[in-house]
């Protein structure tokens, strides 16, 4: 079923707002309403000429000015330009600011400022193209992601293409030193996430690719909009292999990192802008998801029910024998921790990480480690080579180690989040049935717990590390019928014996689905009130 209303072929139909109706008649899910500037307005100034429009984002230490060239240009020629508006999304990105009441903004709040910008036009137009330079691609990127999660997808079906020139989708480390110092003065929040496969670059990308640019229809958490991207064919600031990624549309044009999107003589970026502008024009809008169908994230297993975005409940300040204990709950990507000292992850009995593309806690903590090049190549296995070592000077390697047994390593590339050790807890005992399943034995939860802490008080003494925060994962669970309140439960026990007589430590609880971190928090306040209630009773004893 397509879209009510319009088609490909409705090249001349008035400006119209995209909404999703609520109790409208089976099967229809879009209606139609004209929302009209008052006033006049032309092209350029998001008045009513044009239907479309192409909203340009610049990149890193930019503005809108950069855009200056080429939208004299498209402005000038004949063919598919003239039916677009001209919009310049502008966002905070000096080199250096000197004023100590302003601070660089994150990619989430520029992404959030994005939206605001598109919802306050004047004129809602039926089509929108993103036209991108440089790290303007990952905000673009962000912000669908943040669409998505929202369950707002139905919001993106007018966007028919993302256009992105000379993108760092796997970071670039050029120039990275003077990127640093030049962001010291305001603090380098997108600088950071420009740096090779950055968790929050990462997760938003995984999010766009399975939600919208291999999405199959329309839903609350998926949209199809081809991307399309290209590599400057001299650009020694974002190499080809970032700049292409994995998006399965791609070209290359003349020029390095900045004169990619300056028009050249030879016409060859007009051309290819005019060639997707077609498109965009052209192009049927996506079809709504057949009724009863499941929804992208039941499909996948995966959506909305992961958090993209870093979330933090607490301190939960709890009675740990003679003093109290500082409890937090993290939500969302692990790569976005930072300040923790000891991260554990989560691996079987062969002490064997997960590859660098899974998504579980090890596969994650393992590319978070990594020492990266400009392409985002790994250049040093730093977890995954930690933990080999550690196996062979304790002659395991390719043997099984003790359950619960905890090897600790280096933190690699997570040093820079001032995160210091990787704590390797094996719980998890391979199913030898050819099903690829793992079994957990309880009391491999609450001795790789006890273990954790002996490991932290050893290299406290022995190498002299600060050590005073642990972040746990959900030991075990999913695995067998270790469900995620049993590992709680289990991992409690076994904290509760340990904070008792040694309560230096704060301690973390991380979870990447939005369910897993809700119940975390409700399974905490559950512990704290019963903790109290037993300290009252104890006094009144």
């Amino acid at each position: 079923m397509r879209i009510s209303g319009l088609t490909g072929n409705s090249r001349r139909s008035p400006i119209r707002h995209l909404e999703k109706t609520v109790g409208a008649a089976p099967g229809r899910l879009y209606s139609w309403e004209p929302r009209r500037a008052a006033g006049g307005g032309g092209r350029g100034d998001g008045g009513c000429m044009g239907r479309a429009a192409i909203v340009f984002v610049h990149g890193l230490f930019s503005s809108s000015e950069t855009w200056r060239d080429l939208r004299a240009q498209l402005s000038g020629m004949p063919g598919p330009a003239q039916e677009f508006d001209l919009l310049a999304f502008d966002y905070a990105s000096p080199r250096t600011s000197m004023n100590p009441l302003r601070k660089m903004p994150t990619f989430d709040t520029v992404a959030e400022s994005l939206r605001s910008y598109l919802d306050g036009q004047p004129v809602s137009h039926e089509r929108l193209v993103f036209v991108t330079h440089s790290q303007g691609g990952l905000v673009v990127q962000r912000y669908l992601a943040r669409m998505l999660e929202e369950g707002r997808g139905w919001e993106l079906a007018r966007i028919r293409r993302v256009v992105m020139f000379a993108c760092p989708n796997n970071g670039s480390d050029l120039l990275l030193l003077s990127r640093r110092g030049l962001m010291g003065l305001v603090g380098g929040s997108q600088e950071r996430e420009l740096r090779p496969l950055q968790g929050p670059v990462l997760e938003a990308q995984r999010r766009v690719l399975t939600g919208i640019v291999h999405a199959p229809h329309v839903s609350s958490d998926s949209c199809p909009i081809p991307f399309v991207s290209y590599a400057g064919e001299s650009d020694n600031v974002v190499p080809h292999a970032s700049a292409v990624s994995v998006f399965p549309q791609a070209g290359v044009l003349p020029g390095d990192h900045f004169s990619i999107i300056r028009p050249g003589s030879d016409g060859r970026l007009a051309r290819a802008l005019q060639g997707d502008l077609e498109k965009a024009l052209r192009e049927p809008f996506p079809e709504e998801s057949v009724s009863g169908a499941p929804t992208h994230a039941q499909s996948q297993g995966r959506g909305e029910d992961f958090l993209a975005e870093h979330r933090l409940f607490g301190p939960v300040v709890v009675q740990t024998g003679s003093s109290t204990t500082q409890f937090f709950i993290h939500g969302g990507p692990l790569e976005q921790l930072s300040g923790i000292d000891i991260v554990v992850s989560s691996e079987n009995i062969y002490l064997q990480m997960s590859q660098f593309f899974k998504s579980s806690t090890s596969g994650s903590l393992r590319r978070a480690a990594a020492h990266k090049g400009a392409g985002g190549e790994i250049l040093e296995d730093v977890a995954g080579d930690g933990l080999i070592a550690w196996l062979r000077a304790n002659a395991r390697y390719g043997l099984p180690v003790l359950e619960g047994t905890v090897a600790p390593t280096s933190s690699g590339a997570l040093a820079e989040c001032n995160i210091h050790r990787i704590y390797h807890a094996a719980v998890a005992t391979p199913v030898d049935d050819g099903t690829g399943d793992y079994l957990v034995n309880r009391n491999a939860v609450t001795r790789a717990t006890h273990n954790i802490f002996k490991v932290a008080r050893a290299e406290r003494r022995e190498l002299g590390l600060p050590l005073s925060s642990i972040c746990l994962p959900l030991l075990g669970s999913g695995r067998g019928d270790m469900t995620l309140a049993k590992s709680f439960e289990l991992v409690w026990d076994a904290l509760m014996t340990e904070l008792s007589d040694d309560s230096s430590w704060s301690i973390h609880f991380a979870a990447r689905r939005r369910r897993s971190f809700e119940q975390l928090k409700e399974l905490l306040l559950a512990k704290k009130a019963e903790n109290e209630a037993a300290h009252v009773n104890r006094r009144t004893i």
